[in-house]
């Protein structure tokens, strides 16, 4: 009797200490069939989006090759606005950096009977030198770059598409997430991971470059999925930061009625000069009857955006009186994690060796999609071929 309770208790114990065993294979057959299926399902959309992404990460550079500029110092900023709406209708609205180097200043033009468009100018001569449409419907238009930035970040379809992508962004980090957990090789078989002569049938090849490849680009791949949904759901995030978590929301003029005469924008940015004396300017808005003011955005050194800055000072069109700053390396804890977003998804946090990071890890998102579908219909076939037999 004594021995059949021993017996009992040890089978007990046996099937005790299989039931861990068991309960983990159940949770690596359903986070396989997740990461398959979230592939499967959105691993094109994925792919797009890492595709237009890795565009995006020179795409200034390329643009700015194509123009050529006359050296030497900068006309007067209300100039080149005069000069920009000679040829164009409606109210000019923004003058700007177009790129890094500040040789090509921008303005931003809209009207009611057109999208908003920007005139592009020689800083040093005046010169026009082109037009970039801010929401062109084809890519063969005026702007291709900005029609792939807004692929890459609505899909051409507004605020969905925002929220789409944010959601997409999400679902990523999970997909990340498992890739992870079922790819993490045991401590003794890294190198295996990641050596290509060890794969020797077409499935295995396909497999090995998809984990390698994972696992390789999988801590950037978080950090984009993470600050594209920042980006994505900036709206909702912000206003929920602003009620629980102290952010500084950007000063809003009063609407109210344009004085009879205003300070100009060269003596708008003198004034926003004097307030934050190391910043650099990046661009302003110009005063209308919605906002008469000059909101003029600067960088200052310490910034994470590395040419056009966050920092924003607000100065009265009639008067010259400044009416907010905002420092943007010295803001609410909240402000610098959102402000954060974009630099970092885009690489320039980290200067060139983030841009080409970004730019590879972008690319890796097609190249995971057609490895993993690639594997899987290879090891149907083999499947459907066995059964056949």
């Amino acid at each position: 009797m004594r021995t059949s309770r021993n017996s009992i208790s040890a089978s007990g114990g046996l099937k005790r200490m299989h039931r861990p065993w068991r309960a983990s294979q159940r949770t690596k057959r359903v986070v396989v069939l997740l990461h398959l299926w979230f592939g499967l399902t959105l691993g094109a959309l994925w792919a797009v989006q890492g595709f237009t992404g890795a565009m995006l990460v020179f795409h200034r550079d390329f643009d700015r090759a194509r123009l050529t500029t006359t050296p030497g110092p900068p006309r007067p900023l209300d100039e080149l606005v005069a000069t920009a709406a000679r040829g164009q209708s409606g109210e000019p609205e923004a003058i700007g950096l177009y790129y890094p180097d500040g040789s090509i200043l921008g303005v931003t033009f809209g009207d009611a009977a057109t999208s908003k468009r920007t005139v592009l100018m020689d800083a040093a001569s005046g010169r026009i030198l082109g037009l970039r449409e801010r929401t062109p419907v084809r890519p063969d238009g005026e702007n291709f770059w900005r029609w792939v930035y807004n692929l890459h970040h609505s899909l051409l379809l507004g605020d969905r598409g925002e929220w789409l992508l944010g959601t997409s962004g999400l679902v990523l980090l999970t997909m990340a997430g498992s890739g992870i957990w079922l790819g993490w090789p045991r401590r003794s078989q890294w190198r295996a991971a990641f050596t290509a002569r060890r794969w020797r049938t077409r499935v295995q090849k396909l497999f090995g470059w998809h984990r390698a490849m994972g696992l390789a680009c999988a801590a950037v791949l978080v950090l984009l999925a993470v600050s594209g949904a920042m980006m994505d759901f900036g709206k909702p995030l912000r206003t929920w930061a602003e009620r629980n978590a102290d952010y500084q929301p950007p000063y809003k003029p009063k609407p109210g009625p344009m004085p009879e005469r205003t300070i100009g924008a060269d003596r708008a940015l003198s004034l926003a000069m004097q307030a934050l004396p190391d910043a650099a300017f990046t661009s302003s808005s110009l005063p209308s009857a919605k906002s008469p003011a000059y909101q003029l955005r600067l960088r200052r050194p310490g910034e994470w955006r590395t040419w056009s800055g966050t920092s924003l000072v607000t100065i009265e069109a009639g008067s010259g009186r400044v009416l907010a700053i905002y420092d943007a390396t010295n803001g609410p804890l909240a402000n610098r994690i959102l402000d954060s977003a974009f630099p970092v998804h885009s690489g320039e946090v980290a200067r060139l060796p983030g841009r080409i990071l970004v730019l590879l890890t972008g690319l890796s998102l097609p190249t995971l999609y057609l490895t993993g579908i690639g594997a899987w219909l290879r090891r149907r076939r083999r499947a459907r071929g066995k059964d056949a037999i």
